[in-house]
């Protein structure tokens, strides 16, 4: 029975080989252009054809799906997907009408994961019904041109076209490939696109311009120094990319990435390229979700931080100098035990004569004063209880009066650690918060995660204006306890130029979040993610890359700290000096209060004298 199905088998294969009107080449050319992808369709309008294709190249080992179109193929029996390989190749005869309604629902797959071929009669209606595709200069296209009769057609009647078009909008290009070529040479080579003017989107922020003269000043660092240094980066590398491919650009002005409207539109650079406007845009934007249904994302071109800049708070910056040395729970527990000596004082007064400056409230607060504040006590006894008293008190001043003058030499010889570390810190800090203005960073703060609320909430507690411009910013931050939020590289330029050694030193940065990617933005499914990334990987790998960022992006400017000496304000003696004007105060206050009372108490004196001269004249 086995050998009979065996024979059945074999006579239906021949009389398929026997029907099959393919080129006696097609098999040898589909192993040839096929052989090397880990996957590959190949879809056949005769059945006939289908079965001895697939008998011929079975034996090769080719990993390989044949359908016939007649059986109703779906364009998504080959879609990418997470189970099939990253290349995939699809072979199309298009002898049939269902095969051009197979091309035209799969018009969007051409793209640098799948290489086609073609069978046709007619190189014009191929390449015509290809015009609405999307092949264009990442596409790998073939077409085996035969002349399709009775007859089988023989192999030297096959000829190979490579077809390409640099744009959707440019006319084909068929050009004869040799049957010999090696394809995986052939179709990686590096394109050409032949002095193609493409339309890019050109976005600057900070910088004003128009059409008229415009490369030359953006190309020079020297004009706007440090503004627009990332955007401007960007357009040196797609510069560099025009060379590599053989490319022009023209250009369509924006100042802003994008946002969307509602509608499923876009403003800004995002708009221009989601609308075809155009094809791609030249300043790196940064990976944003919602953008991924509009535009494509080629690479990463660079990694943004945004952060808080601001001046670290001195310990001798700031009206608490005088009080910053010591904890607050020291602070209390030396008033504590200050409040308990003048008790103590004040008991042993009725039982201590000797004592010539303890004679009330008044006279053990002054005591108590004068030692905390290492003045020593300007009194002497004969009682025991007293002197151990003051015994007690001088030991505990000396005590802290040598770690609180510890402390403000060490602050005085020595560099401070930084008092603000993160962004916790910063926000309990009475530090104000602003941001730059720009337009992303405007967007940022209406977001509702648990961080920008507790920045929004402590910016607002201050006065508007919230957002500055980089030179406002700056010297805003150099009066002390202002922090603007901002990209790191949009503000050294303006840091090296207005503040000090001393001030650059105290810099610090606190990031909300963590650093982001930005990468270049092209047409969605167009064919430049590939070959774009093809040319950045090279930069990348040849360090042209790296030369431009070091070219364009400022880096922090560095800290040439010296030993200044100590010059100090008005701010941090506020203490002091309120406790002086306080107490001249407090002392004409109650000079005044005692001569109204000797004054009333002389007047009282002197009518009772008056009273009583009658009487006294009596008497005698």
């Amino acid at each position: 029975m086995k050998v009979v199905e065996n024979v059945v088998v074999a006579s239906l294969t021949m009389f398929g080989v026997a029907l099959c009107r393919i080129p006696s080449a097609m098999p040898s050319l589909l192993m040839k252009y096929f052989g090397s992808l880990p996957g590959n369709h190949f879809y056949f309008c005769e059945a006939s054809d289908a079965v001895s294709v697939w008998r011929q190249v079975v034996s090769e080992k080719i990993n390989v799906n044949v359908r016939v179109l007649s059986s109703g193929p779906s364009p998504n029996d080959f879609t990418v997907n997470d189970h099939q390989p990253q290349r995939m190749g699809i072979f199309l005869d298009l002898s049939c009408p269902e095969s051009y309604m197979f091309l035209e629902k799969s018009r969007d797959l051409f793209n640098a994961t799948y290489r086609w071929m073609f069978l046709a009669d007619d190189l014009e209606k191929t390449l015509a019904a290809l015009v609405h595709s999307r092949l264009e200069a990442d596409s790998d296209g073939t077409v085996v041109l035969t002349s399709r009769d009775d007859e089988v057609t023989t192999y030297d009647d096959v000829r190979l076209f490579r077809i390409s078009r640099i744009h959707f909008k440019a006319p084909f290009n068929a050009e004869v490939t040799p049957r010999d070529a090696n394809p995986d040479l052939v179709n990686t080579s590096r394109p050409d696109f032949h002095g193609y003017r493409f339309t890019t989107s050109l976005m600057m922020i900070d910088i004003k311009f128009n059409k008229s003269n415009l490369l030359e000043p953006l190309l020079d660092r020297s004009f706007a120094a440090g503004s627009d240094m990332v955007r401007r980066y960007g357009l040196s590398l797609f510069l560099h990319m025009a060379e590599y491919y053989n490319y022009t650009m023209s250009y369509v002005l924006t100042d802003a990435w994008g946002d969307p409207f509602g509608n499923g539109s876009w403003s800004g650079m995002v708009g221009q390229v989601q609308r075809g406007e155009a094809e791609f845009g030249l300043a790196p934007a940064k990976y944003i979700t919602p953008r991924y249904v509009v535009i494509d994302y080629v690479t990463s071109l660079h990694i943004v931080r945004v952060c808080f800049t601001f001046l670290q708070p001195k310990l001798f910056g700031t009206y608490k100098a005088l009080v910053l040395p010591l904890d607050a729970d020291v602070w209390l527990f030396l008033g504590l035990c200050s409040l308990a000596s003048v008790i103590a004082f004040r008991i042993l007064v009725p039982h201590d004569k000797t004592s010539s400056q303890n004679d009330g409230w008044v006279g053990s607060a002054f005591l108590v004063i004068a030692s905390v504040s290492n003045q020593g006590i300007p009194d002497n006894t004969n009682y025991l209880a007293t002197r151990i008293v003051y015994l007690v008190v001088l030991m505990v001043s000396f005590f802290v009066g040598v770690y609180y003058n510890t402390a403000i030499l060490n602050g005085l010889l020595l560099q401070a650690p930084n008092a603000i570390q993160n962004i916790d810190q910063l926000l309990e800090s009475d530090i104000r918060l602003a941001m730059l203005d720009i337009p992303y960073l405007h967007d940022e703060m209406t977001h509702n995660d648990s961080m920008t609320i507790r920045v929004r909430t402590k910016m607002e507690k201050h006065n508007p204006p919230h957002y500055f411009s980089v030179s406002e910013g700056v010297a805003k931050m150099r009066k002390g306890q202002f922090a603007l939020y901002t990209e790191d590289e949009a503000i050294y330029h303006e840091i090296a130029n207005t503040l000090s050694d001393a001030e650059v030193c105290s810099v610090s940065e606190v990031e909300k979040y963590k650093p982001f990617h930005v990468g270049a933005v092209a047409r969605l499914n167009g064919p430049y993610k590939e070959l774009f990334n093809r040319a950045f990987t090279l930069m990348r790998e040849r360090g042209l890359m790296d030369r431009q960022k070091n070219y364009w992006l400022l880096s922090k400017p560095e800290c040439h700290w010296r030993q200044d000496a100590l010059s100090l304000g008005l701010e941090p003696l506020f203490l002091a000096y309120t406790c002086m004007v306080l107490g001249t105060l407090l002392s004409f206050l109650f000079y005044f209060l005692e001569k109204l009372h000797h004054r009333g108490t002389f007047e009282r004196a002197k009518n009772w004298i008056i009273d009583k001269q009658p009487l006294m004249k009596f008497h005698t």
